[in-house]
């Protein structure tokens, strides 16, 4: 069976354009007779194709066209169309009202991406998927979604008069009864269809109440859109962005100093931990992985200046500055207790203290270069505010004496990686906030990471700028309540539970 024919010139008619994606470099190779398609998925070679054939591959190259008006011979066509649906992965396909702009172009994401449009029932009910995301990009709109291997870029406005009447369940039959003007429009839901942006309601649902597949899909349910987008774009595999550490910026923007500049005066300092009293005292690694519980309910016991200084000089300090200043690579770096991936170490630290006797109550950032607390300006009925906030937060039945913040400085990050930056930070911050439990459990201490943190009331007391630095976590720090003896009521044991009681043994008893 012959292809359809890649125009109709009657009024609303459509043009099926053809071309290739702008990073594909087309090269003939004389010697071997063979023509090399260069892209980010490798090389693909074309062996003996015939003279039309070089022809079109050249002219999609340069953007799209009608493949009826670029392969005249019927055996050169039919070399063209299985050329094509092998390299499906490189090819863009386009539809237009005419042969000068097109209305909408399918674009490939990933070598894995075939595409054929959609034959639609004109009664079936179809809205847009609720995984379809719409942005504005190099002149145009696009569509993409988590869960397609492809990009819909939307050229005219009577593409986007079309994703305008999607937004609830409708079918093609009334799309195409409302047109504003002549234009391919089952031709374009088709296309629309094939990509994943817009779905089908299931077969014999209701009218009225149409199903569709991806509300009841127990892998999609639970799936939020910008949680499942957020996935695929911060990992590879299913788009086409730049990825790693690709320097974005190059030398238009500096990178911002390794630690947050130090305030003149009123800092506090902090006393710092004996490295010969560590080694006699502290408990093994193991103790304090298998000893540590967070908590729900702290003590009114106080925390002090020594214990406070020595949990951040544990986890947060900076050890050692490496490179020197200046260059695309960002100046310099620093060494910390915790893991950082590209040692950018983006994480600043802030203490909400309300009950240590030798800390006045208040707002402090931690320079972790100096080991001081710098005073934040902040009134009391702010701090109850903070810190009643992150109880809350943290689901917690008593305040801590001090609830640490963290933030990110984000373009500490992003001045170096494209793609998974906010997922990096967010790594990171894991591991420092599991250091943060293991030299608690080791001091005989204790702590319970916030869940969630209000970057609005944070960044206003804190008094930054929320796009630039705002809060990621939280810990509240303290001493622990006295807790029921026994394991909580419910929990089983598994592969040797035992342990956590043992571990608890070898743990120091909390004191000041």
């Amino acid at each position: 069976m012959s292809p359809p024919p890649d125009q109709d010139d009657a009024p609303g008619g459509r043009f099926l354009l053809w071309s290739l994606r702008e990073d594909v470099h087309v090269e003939a190779d004389a010697g071997k007779g063979a023509v090399i398609l260069h892209s980010r998925w490798g090389d693909e070679s074309v062996p003996h194709p015939a003279p039309q054939v070089v022809d079109a591959l050249r002219r999609m190259s340069l953007g799209p066209v009608s493949l009826e008006n670029a392969v005249t011979d019927p055996a050169g066509r039919a070399e063209l169309d299985r050329l094509l649906g092998r390299l499906q992965h490189l090819v863009v396909r386009s539809l237009g009202l005419d042969q000068e702009r097109a209305l909408l172009s399918v674009v490939p994401l990933s070598r894995q991406a075939r595409f054929e449009p959609a034959r639609l029932s004109p009664v079936r009910a179809l809205r847009m998927s609720r995984f379809a995301v719409l942005h504005a990009e190099d002149g145009a709109y696009s569509l993409e979604s988590p869960l397609s291997l492809h990009r819909v870029v939307l050229h005219r406005a009577e593409a986007m008069w079309l994703i305008g009447t999607l937004s609830r369940a409708t079918t093609p039959a009334a799309v195409l009864d409302g047109l504003p003007s002549p234009m391919p429009a089952g031709e374009a839901l088709g296309y629309l269809v094939a990509t994943g942006m817009v779905v089908q309601a299931e077969p014999g649902g209701s009218a009225r109440a149409p199903v569709f597949a991806e509300d009841t899909d127990p892998a999609l349910v639970t799936w939020l859109p910008q949680d499942l987008m957020f996935h695929t774009r911060s990992t590879l595999g299913r788009h086409d962005r730049d990825f790693g550490a690709t320097y974005p910026m190059g030398e238009r923007w500096t990178v911002e100093p390794v630690t947050k500049p130090a305030t003149e005066g009123g800092y506090v300092p902090l006393p710092r931990p004996s490295w010969n009293r560590l080694i006699a005292s502290d408990p093994p690694l193991t103790a304090a992985i298998e000893g540590h519980r967070p908590t729900r309910r702290f003590a009114r016991e106080p925390l002090t200046a020594r214990q406070l200084g020595e949990v951040l000089y544990r986890t947060a300090r900076v050890r050692s500055l490496v490179g020197s200043a200046g260059g695309l690579t960002g100046g310099l770096a620093s060494d910390r207790p915790y893991a950082s991936t590209g040692s950018a170490y983006e994480l600043e630290l802030y203490a909400a203290v309300r009950g240590c006797p030798d800390i006045t109550d208040g707002m402090y950032h931690y320079d972790p270069l100096g080991h001081r607390l710098e005073p934040i300006d902040m009134d009391a009925v702010d701090l109850c505010e903070l810190v009643e906030r992150g109880r809350t937060s943290a689901g917690l039945a008593t305040a801590p004496p001090v609830l640490i913040l963290v933030t990110a400085r984000f373009r500490r990050v992003s001045w170096k990686y494209t793609g998974p930056g906010y997922a990096l930070i967010l790594k990171n911050t894991g591991a420092l906030v599991q250091t943060l439990y293991l030299v608690s459990a080791a001091m005989g201490l204790t702590g319970c990471a916030l869940d969630a943190a209000d970057i609005e009331v944070t960044t206003r007391a804190l008094g930054t700028d929320w796009r630039t630095e705002s809060c990621v976590s939280g810990f509240a720090l303290g001493h622990g309540d006295e807790e029921p003896a026994g394991p909580p009521a419910g929990r089983r044991p598994a592969n040797d539970a035992a342990w956590g009681e043992l571990a608890t043994e070898l743990l120091p008893k909390p004191s000041a």
